[in-house]
């Protein structure tokens, strides 16, 4: 019955399209092809909503139809592009060209959520989104070019001093929203204390400023625990790290080390560059429940401040050569940044095998701001019992914020 319930639905929502499908090709790869119906791009109450379909090179699986296979997907998605989120409304899959499986929900009813970067909802979302774009610009503009007229006409008083400031605020809230501030070379970046326990611990740092509220609220938080993932056509790690460190701090929360310039990560078509790597013992992402005794974070900016962080995992065993040079001048104590004199390549860090799990998630301390790319290494390398142990006394402390929950976040493999 509700196969038959969500073939009406699907024959409705067709044949109620006045104009033929327009299907356009948005990627291509050795493993599936999507497409988009542009004639099916229609805006529902505050949602975009679009048919795509998506062809598989090789047969795939659902769950709950183990015995049978399917190559062809199609999917109403509908999209919220202000909050660039999107849910699945109706799923059909065939298998060259026979109905395997279907399902349908209400829009109303359906999860919203934010799409891991270069899945296949996440290229069909820039598509459908970045569609209403160049419509919006010129109905902007009017008003403005209005008031110019007016202002030649007419004098325009001065708006009294008091509103000032007000406005000032509204645009710092705007400026500080929208960029992420990469985490600088000063001793403690906020100027309000936290900790990793106590009173001013993660159970708490949303208590402790209006600005660490999204350590709270927030709905993509870091870290997390990587349990299942989809296999998806990732893109394989693109970055050079050709320049070595520059000098190395204790900032009280953790040992972080600051790179020269050059260092870069090719990811979603910008460039972000290498800032500086810290440490967490231990760590403070797992992989299926298993924590680590030691995880470094690489962290890379782009031009608008925007962050992507590659993590790498250590398993305690042979020493690692890239940290006996860079502990020879560890600090016990939080202070200045030193220059280093040992020449470590961010490279020594970096596992044989490059196959990584990508998810979307946030900073892991206080302001804990959303939006970051995560790039999480599958294989762990070495570091010695000493070497982790060295880092632990010069913390002085267990430096891992607890493992946050997924809230509907895919990760992909």
């Amino acid at each position: 019955m509700k196969r038959l319930i969500a073939l009406f639905i699907f024959c409705f929502a067709i044949c109620s399209n006045s104009q033929a499908a327009q299907w356009v090709k948005l990627s291509d790869n050795n493993i599936e092809k999507i497409m988009l119906d542009k004639q099916s791009i229609l805006q529902q109450d505050k949602y975009k909503r679009a048919w795509v379909k998506v062809e598989y090179k090789t047969p795939q699986k659902n769950p709950e139809t183990i015995d049978k296979q399917y190559n062809l997907s199609k999917l109403l998605w509908f999209f919220d592009c202000s909050a660039q989120k999107s849910a699945t409304s109706q799923v059909f899959q065939y298998f060259n060209s026979e109905l395997v499986y279907s399902a349908g929900i209400d829009s109303k009813s359906a999860e919203f959520i934010e799409p891991v970067p270069e899945t296949d909802m996440d290229i069909a979302m820039r598509y459908v989104c970045q569609a209403e774009k160049p419509k919006v610009a010129p109905i902007e503009q009017k008003p403005t070019t209005a008031l110019t007229k007016a202002e030649t006409q007419k004098p325009v008083p001065a708006k009294p001093e008091t509103e000032k400031p007000a406005d000032t605020k509204a645009v710092a809230v705007t400026a500080k929203a929208a960029v992420i501030k990469p985490v600088g070379n000063k001793k403690n970046d906020s100027k309000t204390h936290w900790t990793y326990e106590g009173k001013e611990g993660p159970e708490n740092w949303a208590k402790l400023s209006p600005e660490f509220a999204t350590c709270d609220v927030g709905r993509n938080q870091s870290p997390i625990n990587i349990e299942d993932s989809i296999h998806a056509a990732i893109k394989a790690l693109k970055a050079i790290q050709k320049f070595p460190a520059k000098d190395i701090f204790n900032n009280g929360h953790t040992v972080q080390i600051n790179f020269k310039e050059g260092n870069m990560l090719a990811l979603d078509n910008s460039a972000f560059q290498m800032k500086q790597v810290h440490f967490h013992a231990p760590s403070e992402n797992t992989i299926h429940g298993k924590s680590f005794p030691l995880e470094a974070h690489f962290v890379h900016a782009d031009s608008k401040g925007n962050l992507a962080v590659i993590g790498v995992m250590f398993t305690e065993g042979k020493a690692n050569p890239a940290l006996a040079k860079l502990w020879e001048q560890l600090p016990e104590a939080e202070g200045e940044p030193v220059v280093l004199k040992n020449r470590v390549m961010p490279s020594e860090f970096m596992p044989d095998n490059k196959s990584y799990y990508r998810f979307s998630g946030s900073l892991t301390t206080p302001p804990c701001s959303e939006g970051v790319r995560w790039l999480l290494m599958k294989n762990p390398i070495t570091a010695s019992k000493e070497q982790i142990d060295a880092f632990k006394k010069a913390v002085h402390h267990s430096n891992n914020r607890p493992v946050q929950a997924l809230n509907g976040r895919v990760i992909i493999e």
